[in-house]
């Protein structure tokens, strides 16, 4: 068998494959360059070409910042990349996400599977957040007005806060965590 026909047949290598068609798309719609959208996202313009190739797989940092930059979500890219139902997960630090659900104008749904055991930079979007956690235990931090409150949530714990205030989670404790996190409300991105 050749090394083509094996890697199409791998369903890892085809889900970058589709994330990276995915992503390609909405920069053309959207008019963009490459150096543009690495430059928007702080990322390197070889990172987002190989990206876009399908050759390697982005953060859910990493494509936080690619959806920025492209004025929609990372959800959004999921769904768009998803179009064969299959599960496609992204490198979330010391784990990975996977997109359960997409209604942009109701919620979205992600799973993550095991988190950071330390803090990395906030999150902030335009929708309502709810965590809840599944198993294992995470410790929330969430900023407003330069005020910031921890929160230490354990398996079936609950926070949900706007989503325009600065948010960020961890892993505590030597359990794999598994997070869902809930974007709920109409996305202003697209």
């Amino acid at each position: 068998m050749d090394g083509r026909a094996g890697r199409g047949q791998n369903p890892e290598r085809a889900a970058d494959a589709r994330l990276g068609r995915a992503i390609r798309a909405v920069r053309r719609e959207r008019g963009l360059t490459l150096a543009q959208v690495a430059g928007a996202a702080e990322l390197s313009q070889p990172f987002l070409s190989q990206l876009e190739l399908g050759r390697t797989r982005p953060s859910m940092r990493s494509l936080f910042r690619i959806a920025g930059a492209l004025g929609t979500t990372q959800q959004a890219l999921l769904a768009a990349a998803n179009d064969e139902g299959v599960d496609l997960a992204v490198a979330a630090d010391t784990g990975h996400a996977r997109l359960l659900m997409h209604d942009p104008d109701r919620a979205d749904v992600t799973e993550f599977v095991g988190a950071p055991g330390e803090f990395h930079d906030f999150f902030r979007h335009d929708r309502h957040e709810l965590l809840y956690v599944v198993r294992g235990a995470i410790e929330v931090e969430v900023r407003e007005q330069g005020i910031s409150t921890l929160t230490t949530l354990e398996a079936r714990g609950t926070i949900n806060y706007p989503g325009a205030v600065e948010h960020r989670f961890r892993q505590v404790g030597p359990v794999t965590c598994v997070v869902l996190l809930v974007h709920s409300g109409a996305s202003d991105a697209g």
